[in-house]
Formats: structure tokens, C-alpha cells, sequence
């Protein structure tokens, strides 16, 4: 079963935004057991991070270093920058409902995941597609 998906936005990503963003996970998955897919961006390992998301009932999974087929954001970040670069935007309010917009409609393909899926949920590909 998937959750809540969650859309945030951070003026940077640090360690206290990291924790910023697992508490609206966990808000928005009040229940159940959290797996949130990670890379290893130090944030997301940091000392602070990973005791919030201990006591939130998140659980990480971190990708190996170096494999963007495995990470199943990237491609999906590769689509987004082609859809925005030729768009002009009237102000940040404006961009952030196209982005927004624009990655939910994309996060919903699931060849972005198939690498991913394929390593490390070898029985269920046939279930996801």
C-alpha cells in the first residue's frame, strides 16, 4: 500500500528542513509504517535526522552512491527541467502550481521507477505495472 505523497518546499535543504519535511509525512501518514527512499545527501543522514525520524516511525532506505538508475527522482527531475525551460513565469507563485503540477503528472509514470523497482522489489514489478 502507498501513502500520502507530500509536497513541500524548502529555502534550503538542511538538516532542520529535513525534519520539517518528515513531520508533514508523518502528518499526512498518520498511521502504518513509513519507508521513505533516500540518496546520501548528508541532510538525510545527519545525526538530528535520523533521531526525528526514529521517534516519527520513519524508516530510510538509502540507494547505493553513484547509481542514478536507481534512483527513480532523477528521471522524473530530467522531464521536469525540459517542460520548464521554455515557460515564463509570471512570479514564484506561478511556478511553484506548474511545478507542482507538472511533477505530479509525471510522478505518476512508472517507468521512472522500473530500475528501482526491479532491485529491490523483484517479486512485486509485476503487481506495480
Amino acid at each position: 500500500m502507498t501513502g500520502q505523497s507530500v509536497i513541500t518546499y524548502k529555502e534550503r535543504l538542511i538538516k532542520e528542513t529535513i525534519v520539517e519535511a518528515l513531520e508533514e509525512i508523518r502528518e499526512q501518514n498518520p498511521r502504518g509504517r513509513i519507508l521513505l527512499v533516500a540518496d546520501n545527501y548528508g541532510s538525510h543522514h545527519a545525526k538530528l535526522t535520523q533521531q526525528w525520524a526514529d521517534e516519527l516511525g520513519i524508516e530510510f532506505l538509502f540507494i547505493p552512491p553513484y547509481s542514478p538508475t536507481l534512483n527513480a527522482i532523477e528521471p522524473l527531475w530530467k522531464d521536469l527541467k525540459r517542460e520548464i525551460s521554455p515557460k515564463i513565469f509570471d512570479g514564484k507563485d506561478h511556478f511553484r502550481e506548474f511545478v507542482t503540477e507538472t511533477f505530479l503528472r509525471l510522478s505518476h509514470k512508472l517507468s521512472f521507477a522500473v530500475d528501482w523497482i526491479e532491485t529491490f522489489l523483484p517479486n512485486n514489478i509485476q503487481r506495480l505495472q
